[in-house]
């Protein structure tokens, strides 16, 4: 008995730290990417999350294509 209370509570205390990491990560990353990308285009209004999410995904994904064909580039044999 005292087993699952001790179980249920640090698997509540996990769930709530990876939460919060992952929403740390998302907003930073994700968010903050596509907000700083999008700002020039909205002027003086801000925009939305769904649009900053978007293009934050896509900058990363950008990113992660242009690095792996410099890897590739900058590895080719002979």
């Amino acid at each position: 008995m005292a087993l699952d209370a001790v179980g249920e509570l640090l698997g509540g205390a996990l769930r709530l730290v990876g939460r919060l990491l992952l929403e740390g990560v998302v907003e930073l990353l994700l968010h903050g990417t596509g907000r700083v990308v999008l700002k020039p285009f909205y002027g003086k209004k801000e925009p939305g999350d769904t649009p900053c999410a978007l293009v934050g995904l896509a900058v990363w994904i950008g990113f992660a294509v242009a690095a792996f064909a410099a890897y590739r580039y900058l590895d080719s044999p002979g």
